[in-house]
């Protein structure tokens, strides 16, 4: 586990082609980055609140995360830790590079007052240097499951609405006439057709 600023690190172009979680159209991203220890509180009282807060929908905005979640890690057994570490993971449509690029961009503030707790922060925009930072502090996982591997978090929700609709024309044909289930029909296959 490496943080920016303990010697040279490969750059994020170098990381993207030597590591990472890839199963499918997705990726896992695990990060482990020092947090200093001034601000373990901010951190705390921060994640206990996001549930409520606006930040909660700056990350649900993005539909191509599947998953996201950070954790406060204080102490290790066995291990004498110089900083409490910030424990990041998430699983995601697409290459690494678009989702941070999501990050430096759009969220940026929210970033930098999660992350930018710890020494050597890039402080975003722009992404590069975050990109350069999460190559140093990124691991790679043992094990990593995805359940719909080669369908986009849009197309399953795409999916699910369509079953949705059908469900409740199915369930109002016995109480229509011919006519008015031919239009219900034509409804649903015009309405649905672009999810599909």
């Amino acid at each position: 586990m490496g943080s920016a600023g303990a010697g040279p690190q490969p750059p994020a172009s170098e990381y993207a082609a030597s590591r990472g979680n890839v199963l499918g159209r997705m990726t896992a991203l695990t990060l482990m980055t020092p947090v200093r220890r001034q601000w373990l509180w901010f951190l705390r009282l921060g994640f206990r609140l996001a549930p409520y807060s606006p930040l909660r929908d700056h990350i649900i905005q993005f539909n191509f995360i599947k998953y996201v979640r950070w954790v406060l890690v204080d102490g290790l057994d066995g291990e004498d830790l110089k900083y409490p570490y910030l424990h990041f993971e998430s699983n995601f449509d697409g290459p690494w590079e678009h989702y941070i690029d999501a990050f430096a961009y759009v969220i940026a503030k929210d970033i930098r007052l999660t992350w930018g707790r710890g020494p050597d922060f890039p402080h975003p925009p722009p992404a590069e240097p975050l990109k350069d930072w999460i190559a140093a502090n990124s691991m790679d996982g043992g094990t990593y499951y995805c359940a719909h591997a080669e369908h986009s978090t849009r197309d399953l929700q795409n999916a699910l609405a369509v079953r949705d609709a059908f469900q409740d024309l199915r369930a109002r044909a016995a109480s229509l006439t011919p006519d008015e289930f031919q239009a219900a029909w034509q409804r649903f296959l015009t309405h649905e057709q672009t999810r599909l």
